[in-house]
């Protein structure tokens, strides 16, 4: 594993964002099959604000080598609640059934404003709340002091193929017309984010509060010109 490399994928991937945006380094899958704790840690020596893991047992390994930086967990369960909150990682949300089990879970254990963070499905269609549910969502947080939203997401189905450039604005239109109406709802201001590596270097209009990056940090621009930035 080359820390140089990653360091310099790090920096032009950071050179692209606007200043006081922040950054998420991706470690899903052992940081894409290298080893999650070696490239967390250059993470967060490079401060990077954020990283996210797929699963809970990914953030305690994370949480076990030391690492202190904020976590998000893209796809816990249920049954790994205990964990996360264990670990202060921080789950992803992304359907009403979760969000009421969470509350229900954060109550039980009186947790005072946990950190969630809310996914909105904008048409990639794997999870995520749909727009329509955001009046629910807001009524659920109103009845809560157990759990705060920290930020709300969604994720680009295609932001690497100009081809697709109408729907991926269509894309990012209804997630910046979701997040205003749950962030008036919410009466308060979490982060928002929606770029992956291709997003951060074909949408620099987008960038909201945070950007994400993957496999970008491994060296792959999803574009022959970028990829010759790339190590």
């Amino acid at each position: 594993i080359d820390l140089n490399a990653l360091t310099q994928n790090f920096k032009y991937l950071k050179s692209k964002i606007k200043p006081g945006v922040k950054f998420m380094g991706l470690v899903t899958a052992f940081a894409y099959g290298s080893d999650s704790s070696v490239i967390a840690k250059k993470h967060q020596q490079l401060s990077a604000d954020y990283l996210a893991v797929a699963y809970a047992s990914e953030g305690i390994l994370l949480r076990d080598e030391g690492i202190q930086a904020p976590i998000l967990v893209l796809h816990p369960q249920t049954v790994n609640f205990d964990k996360i909150v264990a670990r202060c990682l921080e789950p992803s949300i992304y359907s009403p059934l979760m969000l009421k089990r969470f509350i229900a879970f954060a109550e039980a254990n009186q947790l005072k404003d946990y950190p969630i963070h809310i996914k909105i499905n904008t048409g990639m269609n794997r999870i995520g709340f749909a727009p329509n549910e955001i009046q629910a969502i807001a009524d659920l947080m109103g009845s809560t002091t157990a759990v705060k939203v920290k930020s709300i997401f969604s994720h680009l189905a295609a932001s690497e193929d100009m081809g697709n450039k109408a729907f991926t604005e269509k894309q990012l239109a209804l997630f910046q017309e979701s997040s205003e109406r749950l962030i008036k709802l919410l009466g308060y201001q979490p982060l928002r984010h929606s770029l992956n590596t291709s997003g951060i270097l074909n949408y620099p209009n987008a960038q909201f509060d945070m950007v994400r990056s993957g496999i970008g940090l491994y060296g792959f621009g999803n574009d022959a010109i970028e990829n010759q930035h790339l190590k």
